[in-house]
């Protein structure tokens, strides 16, 4: 498994590390989805395999986006 380490800027955006790039083959202009599963983001390439697909095998959301967003936005003031 390979590891990385990036910080979150202020505008909420981070640098996928170099190397977990070349791994997946990810270039400038590649989509990518983010799921969240339990207390971890799982980050994937969207390639041939439709994100309609892959979404279709998630489990459904225990809360919505907004409580998500504001549980998030109170775990991170707290440190």
């Amino acid at each position: 498994m390979e590891v990385g380490v990036s910080t979150v800027t202020s505008k909420g955006q981070v640098t996928i590390p170099k190397e977990i790039r070349e791994t997946l083959g990810v270039i400038e202009g590649d989509k990518l989805i983010f799921l969240v599963e339990g207390d971890r983001v799982v980050m994937r390439k969207v390639g041939s395999e439709r994100l309609s697909d892959i979404l279709s095998r998630r489990k459904p959301w225990d809360e919505s986006g907004l409580d998500f967003q504001r549980r998030l936005r109170e775990e991170w003031r707290r440190g």
